[in-house]
């Protein structure tokens, strides 16, 4: 039998049920993976009981920027191959067994 959780706010999980607009704030969640810093969840809707699933990033991730997207593109409008981009030993795969 699965073990669920009432957590506060869903874990970090904002918004609404999409199906009957109940807030997430009161909905069922269970962790069914965790690797690292990210976890899988089951969400049941508090109001519908509506199941999905919602991924949570412990770590904060910033934002890709225009700049970034910028320079990766100087970067790939200059590159001739896989090595103008990567370090020698990025590109050495295993053998094949």
């Amino acid at each position: 039998m699965p073990v669920w959780i009432v957590m506060s706010g869903a874990e970090g999980l904002t918004g609404s049920c999409k199906a009957c607009g109940t807030t997430l704030e009161r909905a069922l969640v269970r962790e069914v993976r965790h690797y690292e810093e990210t976890r899988l969840l089951e969400v049941i809707c508090g109001g519908c009981e509506r199941h999905f699933l919602a991924i949570h990033v412990e770590a904060k991730i910033e934002p890709l920027k225009a700049e970034d997207v910028a320079e990766a593109a100087a970067q790939l409008a200059w590159a001739r191959s896989l090595s103008d981009l990567f370090a020698p030993g990025d590109l050495d795969l295993p053998e094949a067994a």
